[in-house]
């Protein structure tokens, strides 16, 4: 799951990802703006440190290929936070969906405050925005039964998971327990690698939003797809997910953004997609997006009047060396890789 490289901090301006403002408190609370049909918008929080040796790159020139490294230590911290939860009926049944948020934050290692303490705000931090997706509670338990069967012994360390109740589900109060008690046990699996690897937690995750915007993008329903695959790589980069993921789900949004004509978006995500390849150097995780990626950016360069001389030398440096005549559109071989997976 976890990714070697770093992303810079312009790199993160870029697509809205640091949020310069200060972490907010976090605790049980109220929120103001729950919707019509929620049975309550609550927000509580458990912590889970994941630590990073390696410092966050600063990129020193707007162009996609120059990055420089930040010789000061960060820690970065992980929180999942169950944001709000919202009964939703359909015509079979009625249930509640649990909003999570996956935030994370960057803070200078040197003067941490205790591990269990929330508050930032005398800390040099930076807090980034955060990703979300929604599950049931049935979800949360089926996760919680399979990591009983196959990793007990750590999964006894846990004590607390919601129990099940035949009365009052939608009541405030069961509501707002099982808030506290979802948000524990999403940070305990995460602070144990061998669990926060398991098929089971992952595909938790994201396997929902990655159905849905295949969906939309094999369907050309771009803009529907946009807020869905720019919401997963928000989760990915969060994480640390690998590389060729992120790089995967960058190209998405790259055709994405240019469909809709939101060519400075698209422009602002390809920057990433080529830093990413260029922090990967010879390794070929992705090799076969990389050409049709290339010839993508040439392209959105030229309709936005911006330099091509380094992208058309890269192109003939590839060319060369695949000895290749033509280039697959890129959202071609997007929609290739997602009818294979799921054949597969």
């Amino acid at each position: 799951m976890d990714t070697d490289d770093d992303v810079s901090a312009l790199e993160e301006e870029e697509v809205g990802i640091w949020d310069p403002s200060p972490a907010p408190s976090l605790g049980l609370r109220q929120s103001p703006s729950s919707s019509p049909d929620s049975d309550s918008s609550l927000e509580i929080s458990s912590s889970s440190d994941e630590e990073e040796n390696s410092s966050p790159t600063i990129g020193s020139e707007t162009s996609p290929f120059a990055v420089q490294e930040c010789k000061e230590e960060y820690k970065n911290v992980v929180r999942y936070v169950i944001q709000s939860a919202r009964t939703h009926t359909t015509e079979k049944e009625k249930y509640v969906l649990y909003c999570v948020e996956v935030r994370r934050f960057t803070v200078l290692k040197k003067g941490l405050p205790p591990a269990d303490t929330l508050g930032y705000s005398n800390h040099k931090t930076r807090h980034k925005k955060y990703a979300s997706f929604e599950r049931r509670y049935s979800e949360f338990h089926a996760v919680y039964n399979a990591l009983m069967e196959s990793h007990r012994s750590l999964m006894e360390e846990f004590d607390g998971f919601p129990k099940k109740v035949i009365i009052g589900n939608f009541s405030q109060e069961v509501i707002a327990e099982r808030c506290k008690g979802l948000a524990r046990f999403m940070n305990f699996v995460h602070e144990q690698e061998v669990l926060r690897r398991t098929a089971v937690f992952t595909k938790f995750l994201h396997e929902s939003e990655v159905k849905i915007s295949d969906h939309y993008l094999l369907l050309s329903q771009f803009e529907e797809a946009c807020p869905v695959i720019e919401n997963t790589f928000l989760l990915f980069y969060i994480l640390h997910w690998d590389t060729g993921s992120l790089i995967c789900k960058l190209c998405q949004l790259i055709v994405c953004f240019h469909a809709l004509g939101n060519y400075e978006k698209s422009y602002k995500y390809a920057q990433i997609a080529l830093r990413k390849f260029e922090m990967l150097g010879n390794n070929k995780i992705c090799n076969d997006l990389y050409m049709p990626l290339l010839c993508f950016c040439n392209s959105l360069w030229r309709i936005l009047g911006k330099d091509r001389t380094t992208i058309k030398t890269k192109i003939e440096q590839e060319r060369k060396e695949r000895k290749e005549e033509g280039v697959p559109n890129l959202l071609d071989i997007l929609r290739d890789e997602i009818t294979v997976r799921y054949l597969h």
